[in-house]
């Protein structure tokens, strides 16, 4: 099949920066979030998905939290978050139940074809809210500030250089040179142990990051 610029850049989002993307993310993002987008949007990952490109799955998820900025953010040389408070606020914003959901994730295939670190597969049915959410992060980046989004690498890309069981971002942002500038986490509904490893990972290492 020949490939839209629009294929390249969905299928790059989901071999490099996330691992899963909803019907509704892919179709508000690359198309228009409406009915007529999403059917659209629809038809055109279901040619992705026969050409073995994408696959389509549809899990459990917790309903999507509005995402439009940071819940905290870290700067080397600053205080450190109050953990307790922060823990507290990100468990407070969940409510409904979980509720079925398509999903879309890359291909074999295509992580053959183009490269990428993502698994391929959902390994871990528990993660897929988080790994959800991770996806309204990026795609806000990817709307608001671009050039950050394009310097976006993915938990999946940063683990192949980490040691294992090591700690390790949702995203690191990483300079042209190689450097990372950033850390981006979903905190989804952290301890505040939990949080305050994060913030001795990254403190540890002198890297700004947020807590979204």
């Amino acid at each position: 099949m020949i490939l839209a610029p629009r294929d390249l850049d969905i299928l790059d989002a989901l071999n490099a920066k996330v691992r899963i993307l909803s019907l509704a993310q892919l179709a508000a993002a690359w198309w228009t979030p409406t009915s007529t987008g999403r059917k659209n949007a629809a038809k055109r990952l279901t040619e992705l998905v026969r050409a073995r490109l994408l696959r389509r799955e549809v899990v459990l998820a917790r309903p999507m939290l509005t995402l439009a900025s940071p819940e905290f953010a870290w700067f080397p040389g600053e205080r450190p978050m109050a953990f307790g408070a922060l823990s507290w606020r990100l468990q407070a914003r969940w409510s409904g139940h979980p509720r079925r959901m398509t999903v879309f994730l890359a291909a074999p295939r295509a992580l053959g074809l183009f490269g990428g670190a993502a698994p391929g597969a959902i390994k871990n049915l528990c993660q897929v809210t988080h790994d959800l959410h991770v996806g309204v992060i990026y795609l806000t980046y990817r709307r608001r500030w671009p050039d950050d989004a394009a310097r976006w690498h993915g938990e999946d890309g940063v683990a192949r250089d980490r040691r294992r069981r090591e700690t390790l971002p949702d995203a690191l942002l990483v300079s042209a040179a190689g450097e990372p500038y950033r850390a981006v986490e979903f905190g989804g509904s952290y301890s505040r142990a939990r949080l305050a490893d994060y913030h001795d990972y990254c403190c540890e290492r002198g890297l700004p990051y947020e807590i979204w």
